[in-house]
């Protein structure tokens, strides 16, 4: 479950040039749901979505990841929740280009130290659940939009997390792969993932199981 309690995150705080960018937060979701977070551009959703992937920080409030709460923890903890229990898909893919297929979803496994026909075997269940096993080897740089992106799910789904957090996952791709990849979500979902999806097309919202609204920083 993730819970938010009475938080706000403020960039450059306590700085001339300080922005209030979330404010007064507070959100629960249960495990195995499937949540839209909509908004304009600059509303909010992807700090909140760097704050629930343990990526930011803020300054008051709690977040918490199951039972854990997370606003004092140290870099090093944050690093394991991500790396055991959170994966996060970027709008823009984040892989490396002059990697193969494998070797991008192979990344979190070398975080965890997992080597080997252990690790082969995580890499191949990642890239048959979003139906690229057959591109295991080919170069990222060679790829369509919409397979980066379902690399970048079997990256984020590798190490079997519960969360899984997905940044305008649809923004750059054409409507009929953007249908292919939120049938991907749905499945995850389907299997007892906990899915959180950034977007701001109603079309991705309204495949969602529930709608969460931001405007400047504040749930509305």
């Amino acid at each position: 479950m993730v819970r938010i309690e009475n938080l706000y995150k403020t960039y450059n705080y306590k700085k001339s040039t300080a922005f209030e960018a979330l404010k007064d937060i507070n959100l629960t979701i249960d495990d195995g749901e499937m949540v839209a977070i909509i908004g304009k551009s600059g509303a909010g959703k992807s700090t909140l979505l760097h704050i629930l992937g343990c990526i930011d920080t803020f300054e008051k409030g709690s977040c918490f990841i199951d039972d854990t709460d997370t606003s004092n923890l140290s870099d090093r903890q944050l690093a394991k929740i991500r790396n055991e229990k959170i994966g996060i898909i970027m709008q823009d893919f984040a892989l490396v280009e002059d990697f193969s297929v494998c070797q991008n979803v192979q990344i979190p496994l070398r975080f965890a130290g997992i080597k080997g026909s252990k690790a082969k075997k995580m890499i191949k269940d990642a890239l048959e659940t979003v139906g690229i096993l057959s591109l295991s080897n080919k170069m990222c740089s060679q790829l369509s939009g919409g397979q980066k992106q379902r690399v970048a799910i079997a990256r984020a789904i590798v190490n079997n997390p519960s969360l899984i957090l997905a940044d305008e996952p649809t923004g750059a791709l054409d409507s009929k792969t953007s249908l292919d990849i939120m049938e991907v979500f749905k499945d995850l979902h389907k299997k007892g993932k906990t899915v959180i999806i950034i977007t701001h097309d109603d079309n991705v919202a309204n495949m969602c199981e529930r709608k969460i609204a931001i405007l400047d920083g504040k749930i509305i």
